[in-house]
């Protein structure tokens, strides 16, 4: 089979000069719904006391590092893994601040509404809770840095306090669609009211040693993002990193020519795959893998979080499946479902939105369970030279640039007789895009 790779006269010449592709992650590519899944949170009332308990640690923690460090190195990860904790003195702070944060009323509302193992959460509604509790938990944790001297006494740890019109009480007595709607309009003024104040934030900073309008800024700054990055770190952790190259079918495709190579003044590579048992695989770094359609569909994967846990070798589901008391979640003896998990963490990277159809794209995944991969020089895999077979030169292609890529090639030690080029043109009669293969008389040296 074969596979077009377009690319601008750079990036052309830097992988021809390597001999590598550089596999990238979902947030590189240029659609910003790339490896989505549609997350939600269902679960009984010691899986939700669990994620609560996690919640205000990983602020706590958050919040220390920051006032030890005097804001110079703030944690590289928001949610705290509390088991690597264990038998230490901080174990108990945090077994403190979690009975303490779930003790107070509007806390338990929470788990009353959504620890029926009925109710189901998607990451809007989850942000809108931890935005509700935030002032709750911003409160424990200041006076517990008090008590351990971090914070001076005179600070006033309730001046950021803000009441919500919308109460959880309230959510309880109306259907699914109605929380879901009154839920959404609040969070949407939310959201402006966030961006607002971060603007004003940005706009009124001041170059002053004052350390306790520093930190007042910095508790603002929890308040407002640390809900929304803790929902977006949660979503995160429910599958391991994973990469992409992207190839397409359709050499002749006019706005891929434009988007992807340069306006037409880049080139296309031409790679074989190789058939093996009915699959089509590309080697790199001495193993084939595996080149696999993308499919173009409006259906989105769904994964419970809670559900998920138990099939995450990187961290302890007892850690978050435990509530008040050490009671576990019903969670913990459910049935592992590893192979529907596995199928969707690798479905996730082949999947876009009917609107991309056009491109006709495959692509080749490098999965990173052990976490191999997560600087960018790891992610580039040399392949197998004898993969590629044929350049297309774009419209544009400037004659220069052209002599560039056969200068590579040469170096290379890349057979230029066994060796395919094409010029992209455009035909009159059709308006559409042709490709014609060259005839290169020159001889390389």
């Amino acid at each position: 089979m074969l596979l077009y790779r377009y690319r601008n006269i750079k990036n052309a010449v830097a992988e021809l000069d390597s001999g590598t592709v550089y596999f990238a992650e979902p947030k590189e590519l240029n659609d910003p719904l790339e490896g989505y899944l549609k997350i939600f949170w269902q679960g009984d009332k010691f899986a939700w006391q669990g994620l609560l308990k996690k919640y205000i640690c990983s602020l706590f923690y958050n919040l220390q590092t920051y006032l030890i460090t005097a804001g110079h190195f703030p944690p590289q990860n928001i949610i705290l893994d509390t088991n690597k904790f264990k038998n230490s003195p901080m174990s108990q702070i945090f077994a403190e601040l979690g009975e303490k944060f779930l003790s107070e009323g509007r806390i338990r509302d929470v788990i009353e509404l959504y620890g029926d193992d009925e109710t189901k959460c998607y990451s809007r509604e989850m942000e809108f809770i931890f935005r509700t509790v935030i002032d709750i938990a911003c409160t424990i944790c200041v006076e517990k840095c008090k008590v351990l001297g971090l914070i001076r006494d005179d600070f006033d740890e309730k001046f950021f306090d803000v009441e919500y019109e919308l109460s959880f009480e309230e959510l309880k007595s109306v259907d699914c669609a109605t929380r879901k709607k009154k839920i959404d309009e609040l969070e949407n003024l939310n959201c402006d009211m966030i961006e607002s104040c971060l603007i004003g934030l940005k706009l009124n900073m001041k170059s002053t040693n004052d350390l306790q309008f520093l930190f007042k800024q910095h508790m603002l700054w929890l308040r407002f993002i640390f809900p929304r990055i803790f929902v977006e770190n949660l979503k995160e952790i429910m599958y391991p990193n994973g990469y992409v190259v992207c190839f397409s079918k359709n050499p002749t495709n006019s706005s891929m020519w434009g988007n992807y190579a340069d306006n037409h003044s880049g080139i296309c590579f031409v790679y074989e795959t190789e058939h093996h048992d009915g699959r089509e695989f590309v080697n790199f770094s001495a193993k084939p893998l595996e080149v696999k359609p993308v499919k173009y569909s409006d259906e989105v994967i769904e994964r419970n979080f809670f559900d998920t846990l138990q099939n995450l070798n990187f961290i302890s589901a007892e850690d978050w499946l435990t509530g008040l008391d050490g009671q576990k979640s019903k969670k913990l003896t459910a049935t592992k479902d590893f192979s529907r998990y596995d199928d969707d963490y690798q479905e996730k990277f082949y999947r876009k939105m009917p609107d991309w159809r056009y491109e006709q794209e495959y692509r080749v995944f490098l999965s990173d369970k052990f976490y191999r991969y997560k600087d960018n020089f790891s992610r580039r895999l040399r392949y197998n030279l004898n993969a590629l077979t044929g350049i297309i030169f774009g419209i544009r292609t400037d004659f220069d640039d052209k002599l560039k890529i056969l200068q590579k090639l040469v170096r290379l030690k890349k057979d230029i007789s066994d060796f395919k080029f094409f010029q992209a043109e455009y035909d009159d009669e059709t308006q559409l895009i042709s490709i014609r293969e060259k005839i290169l008389l020159t001889k390389f040296s």
